[in-house]
């Protein structure tokens, strides 16, 4: 198991920008991570107290991050969400989730710079949000 301090170390967020707090798993092509971050206050894209769903989508977008750098033994490069597509939320806000959520992310395609994952986020075995990222590192 992979703590948050050591996916703060992989991933080009820090403090409260790192959303997920633990990998449990990962292999050649997916990881599934663990997290609380959703019922935090200082949560950083908590907007009126609420997280949005959509904003899940950051979530996956970090565990492709974590599981790229898993991959090559060492920090990912900063990079931009480029794409978001296929997305759907059976929730509009996350922060009233009371159980810790699992994020799955699964890698689409792998090109030098360019990363392309599909991702779910469930909590206690209800999807919340599914879709695909794009990701082109600097």
């Amino acid at each position: 198991m992979i703590d948050r301090a050591r996916i703060e170390a992989l991933i080009p967020h820090g403090g409260a920008m790192v959303l997920l707090d633990r990998v449990v798993a990962h292999d050649e092509t997916s990881i599934l991570c663990t997290t609380m971050s959703h019922r935090r206050a200082d949560n950083p894209l908590l907007r009126d107290q609420r997280l949005p769903a959509v904003a899940g989508a950051e979530y996956g977008a970090q565990a492709a991050a974590i599981h790229g750098a898993l991959l090559a033994e060492g920090p990912m490069r900063p990079g931009r969400v480029v794409l978001l597509r296929a997305l759907r939320w059976t929730r509009r806000f996350l922060e009233e989730i009371e159980a810790p959520i699992e994020v799955r992310a699964e890698s689409l395609h792998r090109d030098g710079g360019n990363l392309a994952y599909g991702f779910a986020l469930s909590a206690a075995g209800e999807e919340l949000l599914s879709g695909e990222c794009g990701i082109i590192l600097s």
